[in-house]
């Protein structure tokens, strides 16, 4: 199974090229910096969600859609029936963030195709402080393991090990690890986020 990460740059690249556009003209329109647009293509640093929102918005698809069409040049899992197996180590990845505080995510369901999304996330020890971010849907979280805290509108819960959190995706929201062992979680979002 080819790594997310690995093809994400490739994907943008491609886009780019097949809409005719300049590295220098996708940075215009999405406001980002021809040098990070440049490391991004070249699989050298992961986007941060908000970077990949406007590099995607600039290139008139969605994070949804990107996914999607990575997805479907991988190879397939194992289907039985209606019945689907994601074996660990097929599980697609994707890394978001800065170099001080970059997220895990690990896909548990087959495919970015299904009416909700669920995630094994690893939020590391010390990340800083988030950009607050929006979507359609509804999310619930559970946290394995570590301390997280959770910014969601004007509020700020701390959530530990076996607390769950439901909440409406179009409030504006971000998460930092406020305790000193990586967090660990199974976050579902409906309908799938990336």
């Amino acid at each position: 199974m080819k790594n997310s990460r690995m093809e994400l740059g490739k994907r943008v690249k491609k886009l780019r090229h097949q809409q005719d556009m300049t590295l220098r003209e996708l940075s215009k329109r999405a406001g980002v910096s021809m040098s990070l647009l440049s490391l991004i293509e070249r699989n050298i640093s992961t986007p941060t969600v908000r970077t990949l929102e406007k590099i995607v918005k600039a290139l008139g698809t969605t994070i949804s859609r990107l996914y999607l069409e990575l997805e479907n040049s991988e190879k397939e899992n194992f289907y039985s029936g209606r019945v689907t197996v994601v074996h660990k180590k097929d599980r697609k990845k994707l890394v978001l963030g800065t170099e001080r505080g970059k997220a895990h995510y690990e896909l548990l369901t087959p495919d970015y195709q299904r009416k909700l999304e669920i995630m094994y996330v690893h939020f590391p020890v010390g990340r800083n402080k988030g950009e607050f971010i929006s979507h359609e849907g509804e999310e619930c979280g559970i946290i394995l393991e570590g301390k997280l805290k959770a910014h969601i509108g004007d509020q700020v819960i701390i959530l530990e090990e076996g607390d769950s959190i439901y909440f409406d995706s179009t409030t504006p929201h971000y998460w930092e690890n406020s305790g000193e062992i990586e967090v660990r979680a199974f976050w579902i979002n409906t309908p799938p986020t990336f």
